[in-house]
């Protein structure tokens, strides 16, 4: 249960007490990008704070997945970071396989977007992150449906969008000049970073560098590693636009709870109500968590009235057992519903009942078991002395010729200090 919200954060003298790991030569932390990968629930605003005093300046959410996926963390995180003093972005994690999808992904990107409180006249940029192994192997079709989620963003007036993807993945799996954004945030993970000499082949403008996935805050050990960014171009860590909103002074929060705030306004504040109303504000799996109060708190007090978007599928994480549906839509075929959701055609047909795979019709509603809509983060390994891809592929439970087409390897030798990407 709530107490009183000084016990429920970090202190604010953590700020003061901890500093951000630095090193003369090291590049520059000016934005991290957080998901339900790094706390399934939120990060706590004592977090963001220490950080925003340590030098970090942004902060890029992650939001949503394809067409079935929001991230159960977003809502808390975009509060959190927001009451921090952050710039606040946000991200999607592309699935498209056609113009159509692309422009469907968009579609619930921006519906989850107003979901979990994120503002398109006064937060930063939406990204769009293209990199999943089981996108087109075309460039040229993938660069056009990468395009098409852009323009429809465009569409449903989003002004400030970008791209966020691999080095290598940028300039081999998709055609940087064709694309209708330049200045992409891109990662590459040297094994000795430096400051303001990104190892990423910027081919069209350069935007933002990714340069490591295992950062550690010092004195914040237990928060894990992070994803850190150089940002050149300014579009994560600098305000771009006059309407953005940034709160430039942070300072200590009055001593209140959600508990007493609810009953100063006579409001029921059981436990019961309060999760009903976390789930209105995009707030999932609700169950009292510091992080997760503090959030509903800055939203009730800041006078944001919920979406009338539904959260339908919000609670699709790693860890929890939820089935969702899908709609079939005009040229649908069931092996293409199967490879989108990371699933089997013989898995749908027994959850569905379907006599005939070959005949499913439009409008038809089907079932997509949980455990192929479970989103999986991206994981590189550091190679030491004394490894062989033999070894890693063993271990991360893989292959050899996996790991050598992920990582573009045209033979077995690798070195200390390179990373690879595991999936």
């Amino acid at each position: 249960m709530a107490k009183w919200i000084s016990s429920l954060i970090l202190s604010i003298t953590l700020i003061f007490a901890f500093g951000i790991s630095s090193f003369a030569d090291e590049p520059d932390v000016d934005f991290i990008d957080v998901s339900h990968h790094n706390r399934e629930l939120g990060l706590p605003l004592g977090f963001y704070q220490t950080i925003k005093m340590g030098g970090v300046k942004g902060v890029v959410v992650k939001v949503s997945e394809g067409e079935y996926f929001v991230d159960p963390a977003a809502s808390v995180n975009i509060a959190n970071a927001k009451q921090a003093g952050l710039i606040v972005n946000a991200y999607h994690f592309a699935r498209f396989t056609s113009n159509e999808n692309a422009k469907l992904e968009a579609q619930w990107f921006v519906k989850k977007l107003q979901l979990v409180g994120f503002d398109k006249m006064k937060d930063g940029y939406v990204v769009v992150d293209v990199e999943a192994v089981d996108l087109s192997n075309s460039a040229s079709r993938l660069t056009q449906y990468t395009n098409s989620f852009i323009s429809e963003m465009k569409r449903l007036g989003y002004t400030r969008i970008d791209l966020y993807t691999g080095s290598y993945f940028y300039n081999h799996n998709l055609i940087p000049k064709n694309l209708t954004v330049d200045r992409p945030w891109l990662a590459s993970y040297p094994a000795i970073p430096q400051k303001g000499k990104p190892t990423a082949a910027f081919s069209n403008g350069k935007g933002a560098w990714q340069w490591a996935d295992d950062y550690r805050f010092i004195g914040m050990n237990s928060y894990g590693d992070f994803d850190v960014s150089e940002d050149y171009a300014g579009k994560y860590s600098t305000k771009t636009k006059p309407t953005q909103k940034v709160i430039q002074h942070v300072g200590t929060i009055k001593p209140i709870s959600l508990v007493n705030y609810l009953k100063s306004k006579k409001m029921d504040s059981s436990f019961n109500a309060r999760k009903k109303l976390a789930i209105k504000y995009g707030i999932v799996d609700y169950n009292g968590t510091a992080a997760q109060n503090l959030a509903l708190l800055a939203k009730l007090k800041s006078g944001i009235k919920p979406s009338k978007i539904n959260i339908n599928n919000s609670k699709l994480t790693t860890k929890h057992s939820v089935q969702t549906k899908y709609t079939i839509k005009k040229g649908d075929t069931l092996s293409g519903v199967a490879k989108r959701f990371h699933t089997t055609v013989s898995t749908l047909k027994s959850v569905n009942k379907i006599k005939n795979v070959n005949f499913i019709r439009s409008g038809q509603k089907i079932i997509i078991p949980s455990k192929s809509t479970a989103a999986k983060k991206t994981k590189y390994h550091k190679i030491v002395k004394g490894d062989t891809l033999w070894d890693i592929a063993k271990t991360n439970k893989t292959t050899v010729k996996k790991l050598k087409s992920l990582n573009n390897l045209k033979s077995d030798v690798i070195y200390p200090g390179q990373k690879i990407r595991i999936r």
